[in-house]
Order: C-alpha cells, then structure tokens, then sequence
C-alpha cells in the first residue's frame, strides 16, 4: 500500500511516520521560567544531529495554535536540560506529557527530584542517570512545530554506569524508548555487535574517523 502526505489527514501522517520511525529515544526537557519556575516535558520527535561539536535537536509542536510552556522558557532562558529516560521513571515521564497550566511544576506532580544544573542556569531530574546540559544553538520553525537545537556544554553521567573508557553500561542504564506515540513505550533491548565485512582494499583510510 502507498500512502502520500498530500492525501492524509495531518493526524494519519503522523500515526504513520511514528510508526514507521520507532522506537524513538524520548527527550525529558527540563527549563526554567524566571516567571514560573521549573518545567518538565518529555518529546519523541528527538536525537543526536552532530557529534563534534555536539548537538541534540527535539521538536515542539504548537498546542491549540500556542507556544508550549517548553518553547516559551527556552526563548525567555536559552538554556535547558535533556534528562534521558530510563525504566524505573517512565510513568512519571509519560505522567509530565499532560498539558499542565504554566504556573504547575511538573517535578512536584510526578513526583521527581529538580537538582542544580552544572553549567547553565536550570534543573536537571535526580533520578535520571544522564543529564546533557544545553545551551539554544538555534529554533528552526518546519511546518506545525518548532526544532530547538541545543549544544551539549556539560555532560552529566551517574559514574556508575560509565566505565572509564566512556561506554555506558546500557544494563545498567535501561533506556526507554517511545513507538507508535501516545503511551507506547518500549525497553529491554535486544543488543547485537556486528563485526564489519568488506574488502580492506576498496575501503578509504581515514586517520581520524569518528563514524560508525
């Protein structure tokens, strides 16, 4: 079956791309309002986009035609939190995703533990084991929502789940990811190393290659 963007409805569109892209890591943003405070959202429309320098973009969507809360802190403060998820949190993750009134701090209704940033102003999420701390790179409006790329000034990882080489010890880490949205989540990953097989000799020589 074909199905072409210009054809469907905004909502099939998107039933069909987070299906076809999944699992999704999930962003839980953490910013900070000089007007109301510290805010907590969560975001599946999220990745890494550059290693060097290191760069996250998450996409915003608009809520009735207005900002979210998440937007509207980082215009204000440009600087916010990606806390990642991992199982022992994912309820209260997906419990942030209700549209709370600005005034409403998502860390006393789910329950989770706002510590000082490092290096920004901001909050990151105790209980999660790694916080990148950003600084706005740049918003990029694309269509219905707003792509906030940040740059990674500081990363925050629980020592103990790192080892000194800097490999996360992913059972340790039990990250989540979201499938076809809502409240479809999915975890305990299946990890697979594959060695490469290719003929040495039509293959570039690289000094320096950071590439997978």
């Amino acid at each position: 079956m074909e199905f072409y963007p210009e054809d469907c409805s905004p909502k099939d569109v998107y039933k069909l791309i987070t299906a076809s892209v999944s699992p999704r890591p999930v962003a839980l943003v953490s910013t900070y309002s000089p007007e109301h405070g510290k805010n907590l959202a969560p975001f599946s429309f999220y990745n890494a986009v550059s290693g060097y320098p290191p760069i996250i973009m998450f996409a915003v969507s608009y809520r009735d035609g207005a900002k979210k809360d998440t937007l509207v802190n980082i215009e204000k403060n440009p600087e916010f939190v990606v806390n990642v998820v991992t199982q022992s949190i994912m309820q209260k993750v997906h419990n942030c995703s209700a549209d709370f009134r600005p005034e409403v701090d998502e860390f006393e209704e789910t329950e989770l533990t706002p510590v000082p940033a490092k290096r920004i102003r901001g909050y990151s999420v105790k209980e999660s084991p790694i916080h990148l701390e950003c600084r706005l790179e740049t918003i990029l409006p694309m269509g219905r929502n707003q792509l906030v790329f940040g740059r990674i000034v500081c990363f925050d990882i629980d020592e103990n789940i790192i080892s000194p080489d800097l490999y996360i010890d992913f059972d340790k880490l039990q990250p989540v990811g979201n499938l076809i949205g809502g409240a479809g989540y999915a975890f305990n990953f299946e990890r697979v190393k594959l060695e490469k097989q290719f003929d040495p000799a039509k293959v570039l020589d690289y000094k320096d290659n950071l590439r997978v």
